[in-house]
């Protein structure tokens, strides 16, 4: 995934390179994968793929009513999504939940942020092996690590750049919550993800044949998506 062409102002890139993870953290985190978690990555990918489809990179329709009006209905994917979750989040299930339907919609920037635990330095450290094979494995080359207040630079960031994006925050309760208020403040549609194992509380149940896959039910490819109206009078 490159971050072309929607990034192009200098301070965008220049926080990107400062927070990118190497990409030796990148390829190591996906050859430490057991050949067990790499199947269960591997299915977890492919449900959402069959689940959600993929969508058109760009999709117009054009209709006429008898009451004299036409409407034009233009479909797109966002310029961006920031997917913002805490390092040592405990599932891989749940992140790619978060992150194919972005993918599926057709978004070509996609942001994985990662907040290491307050004890811990803004790094790689503390990144589940797991989360990052799953990038790997999803095709997402780039992911980055960053504090909170250094994400909040980000959003600005995003914001200044232009274009209509969208947030996901995937951690416990409370986790990122400050940046919910910047998001809103710049006009980007955020949703904060609580995985909770367990229970039915994000709407989904799973048999013991798929108690490996999640699902977030209400975040699926169209969330990700824009759309754009015009209407007009027919002659």
């Amino acid at each position: 995934m490159s971050d072309a062409p929607f990034y192009q102002s200098w301070p965008m890139q220049s926080w990107l390179d400062a927070h990118a993870l190497a990409d030796s953290v990148m390829a190591g985190a996906y050859e430490a994968l057991r050949g067990e978690e790499w199947a269960v990555l591997k299915k977890c990918i492919a449900r959402q793929h069959v689940v959600w489809g993929e969508y058109a990179a760009r999709e117009s329709r054009t209709r006429s009513f008898r009451q004299g009006f036409g409407l034009v209905e233009d479909d797109a994917p966002a310029a961006y999504v920031l997917l913002v979750c805490e390092a040592a989040h405990p599932s891989p299930a749940a992140f790619i939940a978060a992150l194919m339907p972005a993918l599926l919609a057709g978004v070509s920037a996609v942001l994985p942020c990662f907040i290491p635990a307050e004890d811990k330095e803004p790094d790689q450290q503390g990144i589940s092996a797991s989360l990052l094979g799953a990038l790997e494995l999803a095709g997402v080359e780039r992911a980055f690590a960053a504090s909170e207040f250094e994400v909040h630079a980000l959003v600005e960031l995003l914001r200044a750049e232009g274009g209509s994006g969208r947030v996901v925050l995937l951690g416990g309760p409370g986790f990122a919550e400050s940046l919910v208020l910047p998001a809103h403040r710049a006009g980007v549609v955020c949703r904060a993800l609580r995985f909770e194992d367990g229970d039915d509380a994000a709407g989904l149940r799973r048999d013991v044949a798929h108690e490996d896959v999640w699902f977030w039910p209400e975040l699926g490819p169209d969330w990700f998506r824009t759309r754009r109206m015009r209407i007009f009078s027919l002659q």
